[in-house]
């Protein structure tokens, strides 16, 4: 019988992707039982490996990865393959027909290892892309908060926060304490200094507080107040005139 593939042969064979066995490694292995079932397990190891991607951060790895790893180095231990009476003679460097344990146990056995520390090498690739992801992404800072002072009703707080980096760009949260309960709603606005000019920026919540998106482009050294009015729920947008705080935009 003529002499198996070598080791290296194989392991190239299992690894290339596009990888295709020459015209005198395709007739053995069409000939050759060993080397076929060998290929087969390897390339299936190397299959199960490569199928772990980023999805898989911080999860178990795929049950076929470490079925097939335990499969390739489980069957370098099972009984010694029989070839029949017109056994193989011994090759050299311990590779024989029956399967005797030289460099293709090894080669095996390596292939096996290499590919469950590819599925590891895969998870903390990820965790580690993911963590410099993550601390690559701009921090939200969040400024003192301004105080707003009452106008029309005595009791009333409040107090306005800047937040730069958010998803949003920049946002501000907007609480005020001591409102009266109200059939309409609270409504905050940007305001200029003169008080004459106004963009509406959103309606506080039953709690008294907001958290809203300041207007993308919006020149916040034109609009340098925080006013909150109490409007009536009649459907005109306008500025009801009755501010109950109101205060500077904190820098």
């Amino acid at each position: 019988m003529a002499q198996h593939l070598d080791p290296d042969e194989l392991t190239d064979l299992a690894l290339g992707p596009d990888a295709r066995p020459t015209p005198v490694q395709h007739a053995h292995l069409a000939r050759c039982p060993a080397c076929r079932d060998e290929l087969g397990q390897l390339r299936r190891v190397v299959r199960a490996a490569r199928a772990v991607s980023t999805d898989d951060l911080l999860t178990a790895p795929p049950d076929e990865v470490w079925r097939s790893i335990s499969a390739e180095l489980e069957s370098d231990t099972a009984p010694h393959r029989q070839t029949g009476s017109g056994d193989t003679p011994p090759m050299p460097g311990g590779r024989d027909g029956s399967g005797g344990r030289g460099p293709a146990w090894l080669r095996r056995s390596a292939l096996a290892v290499a590919a469950a520390s590819l599925v590891v090498g895969v998870l903390l690739g990820s965790a580690v892309t993911a963590w410099r992801l993550d601390d690559d992404t701009p921090r939200a800072e969040t400024s003192t908060a301004g105080r707003l002072a009452p106008l029309a009703v005595p009791r009333a707080a409040g107090t306005v926060r800047l937040i730069r980096g958010s998803e949003a760009g920049q946002e501000v949260t907007v609480t005020v304490t001591g409102l009266p309960r109200t059939d309409g709603y609270y409504e905050v606005w940007l305001m200029d200094r003169s008080h004459t000019r106004l963009v509406a920026m959103g309606v506080l919540g039953p709690d008294g507080t907001a958290t809203l998106p300041l207007p993308a482009r919006i020149d916040l050294g034109r609009y340098p107040l925080i006013d909150v009015s109490a409007q009536e729920d009649n459907g005109n947008p306008a500025h009801s005139g009755r501010s109950v705080v109101r205060g500077p935009l904190p820098g």
